[in-house]
């Protein structure tokens, strides 16, 4: 239990530190000819986002899984593994023109790479808002005249008409403690995009994980939720929400109304496709 709480609080703080994205340029910055900017992603959303864009101006990437599992990224230099800061050596070796990173989580490495004179992009995506303007912000460094519009990319984010479901829903992180997310996060903004009621929308975060409340057994069982996301995170299963004493007395147990929803996309972004498969199963409940 203690490595799965580690597990669960190194998972949140890598994505909650994550994001508006904030532009660092050096005095002596040079204009680049089309097509030959080369760009370092320190996460797995903003490489794959690059990508989309221009994938031969991505020469460096984190050491996610998500980006292991996808043939587009094989041959790129990768510059962090795990939970470890990413190499400046072999960073400052790529020679980038611009380095981008999550808010909070690469303050470090990217204020050093900035005093090294490299160009360095902060972000934070708390919401498709803050998705849609580094889609544009990238779009823009790499001089790109015709734009490809983020709901091309993730068209289930973007339904055709206007959701208006009123039906209730509790999302559920983990277990000790109960984390649920509020309005102020991406996957509390997320699921207020299908017209679901987030019960735990307008409750104030008093948790270390900003966006994130804690919840009692107590007021979950009160709440009376009719539906319920429970989200897989390494080190978690069904079984820990089910071991709960209250489980079977909730309405959205009883009624079967669990919706099991992967880490990757709800919670933390991760990708252009996990967060386009979030946003289609959130549109079937």
């Amino acid at each position: 239990m203690i490595i799965y709480k580690i597990i669960l609080k190194t998972l949140l703080f890598i994505f909650l530190c994550s994001h508006i994205s904030t532009l660092s340029t050096t005095a002596n910055e040079t204009i680049k000819s089309k097509n030959k900017y080369k760009i370092v992603a320190l996460t797995s959303l903003s490489a794959d986002l690059i990508n989309s864009i221009d994938s031969k101006s991505l020469v460096g990437i984190p050491g996610s899984s998500l980006l292991k599992s996808n043939p587009s990224f094989q041959d790129i230099e990768i510059i962090s593994s795990g939970r470890m800061p990413p190499s400046l050596e072999k960073i400052i070796s790529l020679k980038p023109d611009l380095v981008i990173g999550a808010n909070g989580f690469h303050d470090k490495p990217l204020s050093k790479l900035n005093k090294l004179g490299f160009r360095t992009l902060s972000t934070k995506i708390r919401n498709l808002r803050d998705l849609e303007n580094l889609n544009e912000e990238i779009n823009s460094f790499l001089s790109k005249k015709k734009i490809e519009p983020l709901n091309k990319k993730i068209q289930h984010c973007y339904p055709s008409s206007k959701i208006s479901k009123a039906k209730n829903v509790i999302a559920l992180v983990s277990t000790k403690p109960i984390l649920s997310p509020n309005s102020k996060s991406w996957s509390g903004n997320l699921i207020q995009r299908f017209g679901l009621k987030n019960l735990t929308s307008d409750l104030e975060s008093k948790s270390e994980f900003k966006g994130y409340v804690n919840l009692s057994q107590e007021w979950l069982l009160k709440a009376k939720p009719n539906n319920l996301i429970i989200v897989r995170t390494p080190g978690s299963n069904i079984s820990q929400y089910e071991s709960l004493a209250i489980w079977k007395k909730l309405p959205a147990a009883k009624k079967k109304n669990i919706f099991s929803f992967d880490y990757y996309g709800l919670i933390n972004p991760g990708s252009l496709d996990s967060i386009n498969k979030a946003c289609k199963k959130l549109s079937s409940i």
